[in-house]
């Protein structure tokens, strides 16, 4: 299947986000490197501008069972809320769900993904991305739920000064891990 232009703009906001978080202060906390990351992916957004008006990052925002069917808080939201949207339907206007993990063992990183696949699955996010910082550890390949062609994963990591990112996708259900 081919990737359409959005997802592929999509991956250069987010592989640009990541090459510009070159403090090693913020590979020492989630919430630091999650903050840095929301401030350059929201400025692409802003200047790219792929998704209609409206469209916002939001950060740890509740999604509560009588509202949403789920009860999670995920990492970053990219949608249109509800308040701001000219739908009344939650699973309308829903962009990208994000998680990150801080050295994220494989325990982790797939409750992670089964977060993604419901926020994929009950809201209909079209796009669901872990990051896992100070980790070139991937797990993508142990993911087992029906979401693989909505799924990516990057580790991204500092050694000897220099950021070393490591890129997993699924193609035709074959996962693709790269070194970029």
């Amino acid at each position: 299947m081919a990737k359409s232009r959005e997802f592929h703009l999509i991956i250069q906001m987010v592989l640009t986000s990541l090459y510009e978080i070159s403090s090693p202060r913020f590979f020492n906390t989630e919430r630091g490197f999650q903050g840095r990351f929301l401030i350059s992916f929201n400025k692409q957004l802003e200047e790219r501008k792929i998704f209609p008006e409206g469209t916002i990052i939001e950060e740890e925002y509740q999604k509560s069972n009588k509202l949403h069917g789920i009860k999670q808080r995920p990492d970053l939201l990219v949608h249109i809320p509800i308040e701001s949207s000219t739908s009344s339907n939650r699973k309308e206007n829903n962009f990208i769900a994000f998680e990150f993990k801080l050295n994220g063992n494989k325990v982790k990183v797939l409750k992670d993904f089964d977060k993604l696949d419901e926020m994929i699955i009950k809201l209909h996010y079209n796009y669901g991305i872990f990051i896992n910082i100070n980790s070139l550890n991937s797990f993508l390949a142990d993911y087992e739920g029906t979401n693989k062609d909505k799924l990516q994963e990057f580790c991204i990591k500092q050694l000897d000064g220099k950021l070393k990112l490591r890129y997993a996708y699924f193609i035709e259900g074959k996962i693709i891990i790269s070194d970029i």
